[in-house]
């Protein structure tokens, strides 16, 4: 397995002549990897001759009173997660400045009527960086394919929408969310939940898979100490809300003040 710092290194190494008209699937990461990761990973693996994954926390999409500082980075457990799947490179730039060149640079604007709504209503200016470090990714990568989990599922769909606007040549798998045995679904900031916390944290899936309508799933997940910021139904394509309770369930919830996304196919 490459281990890749630079846009240089990364060129380099793509250019060489044995890999020549050769797929990559990539998959672009924040680290502090999971076993979600891992079925992106195995599922690259599948469809392409070369498996890529980067290791990058971006700090353009962290708000100003979001956890940029303290987002765990684990960048030798990472690795050896890597190394065991049969990642051939990995993309992990040695600083901020290997992506972001300038302060005033070029930023991608995504489309409106997906990022004003659910998480773009609590997290300003959060796509805009998704998209922009996720383009400036595929441009140095360039895969033929990439790989996103459905947990993330607004984020997903906002870069499924930069592709299409930007008749980039890449595919945009998505992956079931991948869950722990509880049905809470697999995160990074999973972490941050104590013992008892994590466990009552499956409630969440458990709680909206459950219910029938979404004012008993609010009632329910507020009596069991769940803070919703939103939990809405929308087409799959998140082009329109459904006035009833067949569609697509989107939620955001603090749990012991640590913020919970999922959603769910009803």
């Amino acid at each position: 397995m490459k281990i890749l710092r630079t846009r240089k290194e990364f060129s380099a190494w793509r250019s060489q002549k044995k890999f020549n008209h050769k797929s990559i699937g990539f998959i672009p990461t924040m680290g502090a990897l999971h076993a979600g990761h891992l079925s992106l990973v195995s599922h690259s693996r599948k469809q392409n001759d070369l498996t890529v994954v980067s290791i990058f926390v971006n700090p353009t999409q962290f708000g100003p009173k979001e956890d940029l500082k303290k987002y765990p980075r684990t960048e030798v457990a990472d690795l050896d997660l890597l190394r065991k799947s049969k990642v051939d490179a990995v993309f992990l730039p040695r600083s901020v400045k290997e992506i972001y060149l300038l302060k005033d640079e070029t930023k991608i604007q995504p489309r409106s009527s997906l990022t004003n709504i659910l998480e773009g209503r609590f997290r300003p200016g959060h796509f805009e960086g998704v998209v922009t470090v996720v383009f400036k990714l595929f441009s140095i990568v360039r895969p033929a394919r990439a790989y996103f989990g459905e947990k993330d599922y607004q984020q997903l769909q906002v870069i499924k929408a930069m592709v299409e606007d930007l008749f980039l040549p890449i595919q945009i798998i998505p992956v079931k969310t991948y869950r722990e045995k509880s049905g809470l679904a697999m995160s990074s900031r999973n972490r941050y939940l104590d013992s008892k916390s994590f466990k009552s944290a499956a409630d969440l899936y458990k709680v909206m898979k459950a219910s029938n309508t979404l004012s008993e799933a609010r009632k329910k997940l507020s009596l069991l100490g769940f803070k919703l910021q939103y939990l809405e139904n929308w087409n799959d394509d998140l082009s329109a809300s459904r006035a009833g309770n067949k569609g697509r369930w989107l939620v955001a919830a603090f749990y012991k003040n640590i913020r919970l996304i999922d959603n769910q196919k009803k």
